[in-house]
């Protein structure tokens, strides 16, 4: 069998973008690490394309490859060493991602033997909390106040208001607020 010539499917403008943003993220982003900083760090974000809401916080440790690809609500927050991926994701209101989770909104079409990059979206909704070191695999919904647990791996749609853990996740219980 002939191995087929790979097929770079990234735009160059789009790689470009991505190094601009690296450099500037490196001088202007990560150094700015102490809370005083985050509405600096925000506004890095917007201008690089992202649409952040009021009261977001974003930690100079997470780890953003495309900010024009990141959407976040009012009040939402990614926690320390979060890791973003070159697809879309968008996060709701009041939204907390805890540390060193991984939001992996790409993969690679396994049909191909060229195995070439494809962009996906991760959704999570309103008032849910993706807990620590955390695996979210791409085109997934985390539906509204749904919880995720610590260390799991997510691969397919959370219902609302439900908890998971595990891997791979697993339905654990209903979440029910009291207050």
């Amino acid at each position: 069998m002939e191995i087929p010539k790979y097929i770079d499917t990234i735009p160059k403008s789009d790689k470009i973008y991505r190094f601009i943003w690296r450099i500037t993220s490196l001088f202007l982003f990560k150094p700015f690490s102490l809370p005083f900083f985050n509405g600096w760090r925000i506004f890095l974000l917007q201008l690089f394309g992202s649409k952040i809401g009021k009261s977001c916080n974003v930690y100079a440790s997470a780890y953003i490859p495309s900010p024009r690809n990141l959407i976040m609500g009012t009040h939402s927050t990614l926690g320390p060493e979060v890791q973003l991926h070159l697809g879309k994701t968008i996060i709701g209101n009041k939204v907390t991602v805890s540390q060193r989770t991984y939001l992996c909104s790409a993969t690679h079409e396994t049909n191909s033997l060229n195995i070439p990059f494809v962009a996906g979206e991760i959704v999570i909704g309103d008032f849910a909390w993706v807990a620590a070191e955390a695996f979210i695999m791409t085109n997934t919904v985390i539906s509204e106040g749904a919880i995720v647990g610590a260390r799991a791996v997510v691969v397919k749609d959370v219902a609302p208001w439900t908890i998971v853990a595990g891997n791979p996740a697993k339905f654990i219980k209903n979440r029910v607020i009291e207050n």
